[in-house]
């Protein structure tokens, strides 16, 4: 759902309640796709909603107000992320296998073999995408996984459109080779 277009001289609408309920779980689903386990995703999304409350008035009107949330949203986690890492916390692989980063088909019937080798693939595509560079991981998490445009994806991390289109081209590049690396590991 996309929020009006607000200009500089109209208020926002929507208090940081409402922005909250309508989209604290796509933000928590962003936390999770960029590497975040659930407890440290809950964390963030609750950081992101602090700054948005403390912030929302400084919302100049100049995008979508739903851009604006997402760029603080993807500061927010990032720099959630890196202290993180910092403290050295250990990522739970089983939080991070619920982010649904890479959705399950949803099939009326089921085959044991074949349910077991996507699961596979997805665990494959999940570690590849974690091994990304943080600047390749955002764009394919922004674009593939959330569905935002080139042009959003450049008003949130505030890099010209061209730059976001040439890191999409080279996130996938690299992701291919990950991939194919770790295909070859589990082959060996």
């Amino acid at each position: 759902m996309t929020l009006p277009r607000l200009t500089p001289s109209s208020p926002p609408k929507q208090s940081a309640e409402d922005l909250f309920e309508q989209y604290a779980a796509k933000i928590y689903g962003l936390a999770l796709k960029c590497g975040l386990s659930a407890r440290d995703a809950e964390d963030g999304v609750q950081e992101v909603f602090i700054k948005v409350q403390r912030k929302l008035d400084t919302f100049r009107g100049e995008s979508a107000l739903s851009t604006w949330l997402y760029r603080v949203a993807v500061n927010t986690l990032r720099d959630h992320r890196r202290k993180v890492i910092r403290y050295s916390r250990a990522q739970s692989l089983d939080d991070y296998a619920e982010s649904n980063a890479i959705p399950a088909r949803d099939d009326s019937y089921s085959n044991p073999s074949r349910d077991a080798e996507l699961n596979e693939r997805r665990q494959l595509v999940r570690d590849a995408l974690q091994r990304l560079p943080e600047k390749f991981r955002e764009v394919l998490v922004l674009r593939e996984l959330e569905g935002l445009s080139y042009r959003d994806i450049s008003r949130i991390l505030e890099v010209k459109q061209g730059t976001i289109e040439s890191r999409i081209y080279r996130a996938r590049t690299r992701l291919a080779l990950e991939i194919s690396t770790l295909e070859g590991d589990l082959n060996d």
